[in-house]
Order: structure tokens, then C-alpha cells, then sequence
């Protein structure tokens, strides 16, 4: 999708190189403490209560997708980028490689679970040009992510997509929990699931295939986080805080889609190859599937 992935580069644009976060300061820290809280209250309700939610969406050409709701995502998390607007090179780095838009794949990756909630304390510094502005976004960089969700018979299903070339993953493959949690590309040569990466598996190519022409290094695909309420930045807060606390409560409802299908109830063959995230069909509106509740705080 052309559009998705220039607007993605207009926000990498907007969002990296502005916080100095890794840099150290002569004690050997950064200069200010961050304490970061990931979670879901609502995939936490959803994953206690076990109720399926999905629905039929009309796709524009004439048929119709099938929209489900996961009840939990987790996987591993590179960091998260709060940027801020309008100025083109602000933003905030909360936790993890400072420079996410050319991290390497060696960085550091943190186990998530949004259901269970992950605290991460780290010391960053804030880059002294920092300007006013809010933050209506933010962007998590995940390694890869696993969305759980039921079928409309009951039968659970995950499947785990990569958002960078890690642990024997392309970013963009897409592999299916099999049995026991063990994850399986669909061979699209063969038709069928193998342990092995395969030379054509299936994979969601907005992802495998986005490219960034001013930063060529980039590794990790960013997703976009639409925030329910804006969030206002003081420059001169941030530049004088011993400390940053943030917090980001996802809601992923109508996260999933299947491609072409009027039913959530498929063959483990036709689950893979229609799975995509709502958020590669519709763009980065409120229906995108991903937005959350935040708070970025300076502390004095």
C-alpha cells in the first residue's frame, strides 16, 4: 500500500533522531529516570471473560472481510516512540535503542505481555532542542507480536507476526501456533506448514516491504498508535525533569482481519494466508484497530 507507507515515513521522519537515549552521562547513565508501563485493560477483560467478538466488514470490491478482536498480544518489544507535533524532529524515546529507526537487530528486545502489563525503568536523556508541541501518536517498535484470538466455535488461534528479521523471521512473515506453541510458516509453494522458513511463505507484504529511502538501515516496521486524547508537551518541563513516567494502555479491538472470509471458523491453511492486521487495510484511523489511552509526565 503506497499511502501506508509514505505516511509511515513522514512519521519516522517526525519521530526519531531526537532523543539522545543511550548516550551516557559521566556517571555512566543517561540524565533522566523513565518509568514506562505497557498494558490493556481491555485485553485483560477480554482474555478473563473469553467472549469472542468479530464482525463482517464490507471491503470496497464488492465482498466482505471478517474483523475479529484479539484477547491478548504479546511477543517482544525494541521501544516507544512518543513524537511529538509539529516540530519535524521531536519526540521522545521512553525505553529501549534510542535511534529505533536504525537500530540493529542485535538490539535489545523486552518480553511483553499487554494482558499482564510490563513496567521498564531506564534512564534516557532528552535532546536539548526539544520543542512545544503535543502528541497525538505513538509508535511501539515490536520484534515480533503474537495476537491470540477465538474463533466463532471457540477454537483459539495465534499467530505471530514479525516486524523485523529476528530469530530465523523476515520482517512481514506471518506463522501460525500449530499445536502447543509451536509456530509454523505456510509454505505457499507446497500448501503446507513447515518448521523451516520456506522461499514463498505467506507473509504480510505491507510490512515485508516497506522501505524508508532516508533511512535505509531501518530493521524494525512501525506501528502506529492512535491516542484517544491528545497529550501536551512543555519543552522546558522535559529539559528540567530528573524524571519521565509514561504509561500507554492499548485497546487492539477489531485489530485482526481475514481477508475474504464471512467466517472466523477456517482450516489451519486458510487461517495464515487470510490473517492480516486491520491496521495494513484501512490505514491509521480510528478504525485501525490499534489505539490506547496515555499519560507522558515530567517529573520535577
Amino acid at each position: 500500500m503506497k499511502t501506508l507507507s509514505i505516511l509511515l515515513l513522514a512519521i519516522l521522519v517526525s519521530a526519531c533522531d531526537t532523543v539522545n537515549h543511550g548516550q551516557e552521562s559521566n556517571d555512566g547513565r543517561g540524565d533522566v529516570q523513565a518509568t514506562t508501563v505497557l498494558k490493556s485493560t481491555s485485553l485483560a477483560i477480554r482474555g478473563a471473560a473469553g467472549k469472542n467478538r468479530a464482525r463482517l466488514v464490507q471491503n470496497g470490491v464488492g465482498g466482505a472481510d471478517y474483523v475479529v478482536d484479539p484477547y491478548n498480544v504479546a511477543g517482544e518489544i525494541l521501544s516507544v516512540v512518543f513524537p511529538i507535533d509539529p516540530a519535524p524532529d521531536d519526540g521522545i524515546v521512553v525505553f529501549g535503542d534510542g535511534r529505533p529507526d536504525i537500530a540493529p537487530t542485535t538490539a535489545q528486545l523486552l518480553p511483553f505481555d499487554l494482558s499482564a502489563q510490563l513496567a521498564v525503568n531506564e534512564f534516557i536523556s532528552i535532546k536539548p532542542s526539544l520543542a512545544d508541541g503535543t502528541v497525538e501518536r505513538v509508535h511501539p517498535l515490536f520484534g515480533y507480536a503474537d495476537f491470540f484470538y477465538e474463533q466463532d466455535d471457540l477454537t483459539p488461534r495465534t499467530v505471530r507476526v514479525a516486524m523485523a528479521s529476528i530469530d530465523g523471521m523476515v520482517r512481514g512473515d506471518k506463522l501460525l501456533d500449530t499445536g502447543g506453541g509451536q509456530f509454523e510458516w505456510y509454505d505457499l509453494d507446497t500448501n503446507s506448514f513447515t518448521a523451516t522458513r520456506p522461499a514463498n511463505p505467506s507473509v504480510i507484504e505491507d510490512i515485508r516491504d516497506f522501505t524508508d529511502p532516508i533511512r535505509p538501515n531501518l530493521v524494525f516496521y512501525p506501528m502506529v498508535v492512535n491516542l484517544t486524547s491528545t497529550i501536551g508537551v512543555t519543552a522546558a518541563d522535559y529539559l528540567a525533569a530528573s524524571a519521565v513516567e509514561s504509561e500507554v494502555d492499548f485497546f487492539m479491538g477489531g485489530g485482526v482481519t481475514l481477508l475474504g472470509q464471512t467466517t472466523s471458523n477456517l482450516t489451519d491453511a486458510d487461517t495464515i494466508q487470510s490473517f492480516t492486521l486491520t491496521q495494513m487495510i484501512v490505514g491509521f484511523g480510528g478504525q485501525s484497530g490499534f489505539t490506547a489511552d496515555a499519560t507522558l509526565n515530567a517529573i520535577p
